[in-house]
């Protein structure tokens, strides 16, 4: 009964992880970023978007890294 409870409990934690991927990714998409991929993230969900729609990186500055 226990394992069942524990594995139960782990795949409720992935699916609440995914989700929340998802839903980043899609307010990402929304927002317009695969248009403006050259710009500096406005906040701090676009550079998460962006982090996982393409993998670019910013410092806190708004450059870009090398």
């Amino acid at each position: 009964m226990r394992m069942t409870v524990a594995i139960l409990t782990v795949v409720a934690s992935l699916f609440a992880v995914v989700a929340g991927l998802l839903a980043v990714v899609i307010a990402g998409i929304r927002k317009g970023d695969r248009a403006h991929l050259a710009d500096a993230p406005k906040s701090h969900s676009d550079t998460i978007a962006r982090r996982i729609l393409v993998g670019v990186r910013y410092h806190d500055s708004g450059e870009q890294e090398k």
